[in-house]
């Protein structure tokens, strides 16, 4: 299993939070069309005639296209950083999405993202944090998965945050406060209701 860190702009467009509410990575560089199965050479070609690059610029715009069409495997781990945390997730196979093949959208390289969870950064090997502050679009950790400690981090990640809570959500929160305000009432009848749809609630609502 190989370990990859990710920017979040592809195509110079922040992405982050649809990365996490979409549950995928992209990258960028519209125009190639469809990358599944390309050969390194092949890929090299597409670069250099769609982007006119050459040289040590063709040779970098290659290794990232590459590593995320071909290098990175499904069932790799993904790491993305955002405000002192790692989100980390589990991918899966490359996926070409034709629709977002313009130079608004910019996001057709894609592949689908299982998060697991995120971790504070500076809770993590060091070697990882070196790899999250790698500025490329996609970046592979040199060393192998043992040697990163992401096995003891797993058991311990903090579930990924939802970018918006929906109306009902914020509903729901705000009649658990009113709950809350009944339970310290100084009516006994009032506290023991309150009390009696808590317990409800946290029976499945039965």
């Amino acid at each position: 299993m190989s370990i990859f860190q990710m920017r979040t702009l592809p195509h110079g467009i922040e992405r982050f939070q649809r990365f996490l509410d979409g549950k995928f990575v992209c990258v960028g560089w519209p125009g190639l069309g469809d990358l599944s199965s390309i050969s390194k050479d092949d890929l090299r070609d597409k670069i250099s005639s769609v982007y006119s690059k050459s040289g040590h610029s063709l040779g970098h715009t290659l290794g990232q296209v590459n590593a995320f069409v071909n290098t990175m495997q499904a069932g790799d781990t993904v790491i993305i950083a955002n405000k002192g945390w790692a989100h980390i997730g589990t991918v899966g196979d490359y996926e070409y999405a034709a629709e977002y093949d313009n130079d608004e959208d910019g996001m057709c390289h894609r592949r689908p993202v299982q998060w697991l969870g995120r971790a504070p950064i500076a809770d993590l090997n060091p070697s990882i944090q070196t790899l999250l502050r790698n500025r490329n679009a996609v970046a592979q950790y040199p060393q192998t998965f043992e040697e990163s400690n992401l096995s003891q981090v797993l058991g311990y990640l903090s579930p990924v945050p939802t970018h918006e809570k929906s109306k009902f959500d914020n509903l729901f929160d705000a009649a658990l406060g009113i709950l809350e305000t009944e339970l310290t009432s100084e009516d006994p009848d009032r506290r023991l209701r309150a009390a009696t749809e808590l317990v409800r609630l946290k029976r499945g609502g039965g």
